[in-house]
């Protein structure tokens, strides 16, 4: 929903060096090497490099194509960068973890529907799905102008935010047949504002 926002926002690309704190945390504790991971909306692409450096197969998908052209530059054999709308992916194999970072509060609930049923669908038995994201008590929550039809949505600072009910999420995890592993909403270490965090696996 946000593409135009978010090319020029990555118009002047960089790969960071630095991980985010949520990407640190998945590794410290669960990935392993080898193993397969999809990103859903990598950015500029500083939590997939940390990943592949770790021996960690990954696919990172964005749909800001000029991003997605010049990650393609670096040329690692782990590496799979697709753009495309990650709310529209089709069947592109199986992964062991779906990563999914400040991703879900910039769609609408019909698409983040279609994204968890999707994820379910492409993970291994017993594959992770990581998410961050913006809840309800975040302090940009309620920021901005409301977005007619849609609970808890905004559109502050040119673009699109939905921010996301925890215990309705963890509900739909539920339901389609996650088991949840860890369900948090705080100011996280190395965070400046409060964010969820869900981990969820697929046992069967």
């Amino acid at each position: 929903m946000n593409k135009d926002y978010w090319e020029e926002f990555y118009k002047n690309i960089k790969v960071e060096t630095e991980p985010s704190s949520f990407a640190k945390y998945i590794a410290d504790n669960f990935l392993q090497q080898k193993e397969r991971l999809i990103e859903l909306g990598c950015g500029n692409g500083r939590d997939s490099f940390f990943f592949v450096n770790l021996g960690i197969k990954v696919v990172a998908v964005d749909q800001c194509s000029k991003n997605i052209l010049f990650l393609k530059s670096y040329d690692k054999s782990l590496f799979n960068f697709i753009s495309a709308d990650f709310t529209q992916l089709s069947n592109i194999g199986t992964f062991n973890y779906v990563y999914s970072r400040w991703t879900i509060h910039t769609i609408n609930e019909k698409q983040e529907n279609k994204v968890l049923k999707w994820t379910y669908d492409s993970l291994e038995k017993n594959g992770k799905y990581f998410i961050e994201a913006r809840g309800l008590k975040n302090e940009l929550y309620k920021v901005g102008e409301p977005v007619e039809g849609e609970d808890n949505a905004f559109y502050y600072d040119n673009h699109y935010r939905r921010f996301i009910n925890r215990d309705i999420l963890c509900q739909k995890l539920k339901h389609i047949g996650f088991t949840i592993l860890s369900n948090e909403e705080e100011k996280f270490k190395d965070e400046k504002q409060n964010l969820i965090r869900v981990i969820c696996e697929k046992l069967t």
